[in-house]
């Protein structure tokens, strides 16, 4: 575990979590780097990628709905705070598995890993060497107004997990060239995105100016990297952050010993 990175893949329902885990692990295996997959999703139908350690070997969500009769958000809510109970079943996994890195694929609901007490103590406990993949949707960001929304979010992450952050822009297909150039635009410099919002008048302009206030102080302008999984584009520069951030861009020593 000493050079062992943990990755977690969070964002909104439909943002393409699993598909991402799925593209850049078989990426990292094309270039020969180990990526090892984890789904703490126990709603998952199925995944994309080949599941090293699955929540679902302890419990589905069908069992907790069927246990506790519950409907599906409910029992998703049981299911976040049961993830904490498993946590020495998850550390234990872990050590077995010798990898550069985790890919670990997280519930549906931002809400049910951002805003739950167990997703900070898997965060704080399984390693010292964790980041996050923070997935933005690709329709809502073409707007000032849904980008605005979607760094409250990251505001969010960055306060609960101290920890690095990755904004990711998915799916990229969908987005003309040059609107992925816009937001990437507005991820760099926040005084851009205050330029494009609408001249809101009354208490609505004041809250967006101070949002976008908070937000400078927080520092979460970055240069935003931009993926489509359906395409395959972008996993060399999502790697290479990573790379930088946990070895100062060579491959982890886990790896070179592998040479």
């Amino acid at each position: 575990m000493e050079h062992t990175a943990l990755l977690y893949f969070v964002g909104p329902a439909g943002a393409g979590k699993s598909t991402l885990v799925a593209t850049l692990q078989e990426w990292m295996q094309h270039y020969r780097y180990d990526g090892v997959a984890i789904n703490l999703d126990p709603g998952a139908e199925s995944v994309a990628y080949e599941a090293a350690i699955d929540v679902r070997e302890k419990f589905t969500l069908r069992e907790i709905m069927d246990k506790y009769n519950l409907g599906p958000n409910g029992a998703q809510v049981v299911c976040a705070d049961l993830l904490a109970v498993e946590l020495d079943w998850l550390r234990e996994q872990i050590e077995e598995i010798d990898c550069d890195y985790f890919l670990i694929d997280t519930p549906g609901q931002t809400e049910l890993f951002l805003y739950r007490e167990a997703s900070k103590v898997f965060v704080e406990n399984l390693s010292d060497k964790s980041a996050m993949v923070l997935l933005l949707d690709p329709l809502l960001s073409r707007t000032p107004e849904g980008f605005v929304t979607q760094l409250l979010l990251a505001s969010a992450a960055h306060l609960r997990f101290p920890v690095p952050m990755f904004p990711v822009l998915t799916k990229c297909d969908l987005l003309k060239p040059e609107e992925i150039d816009q937001i990437r635009e507005w991820a760099m410099d926040l005084d851009k995105l205050a330029m494009a919002m609408p001249n809101l008048a009354g208490m609505s302009g004041v809250l967006s100016s101070e949002l976008l206030r908070v937000l400078q102080v927080l520092a979460l302008e970055s240069n935003l990297i931009a993926v489509s999984s359906k395409e395959g584009e972008g996993m060399d520069d999502l790697y290479s952050i990573i790379q930088s951030t946990f070895s100062g861009g060579d491959d982890l020593e886990a790896h070179s010993d592998n040479n």
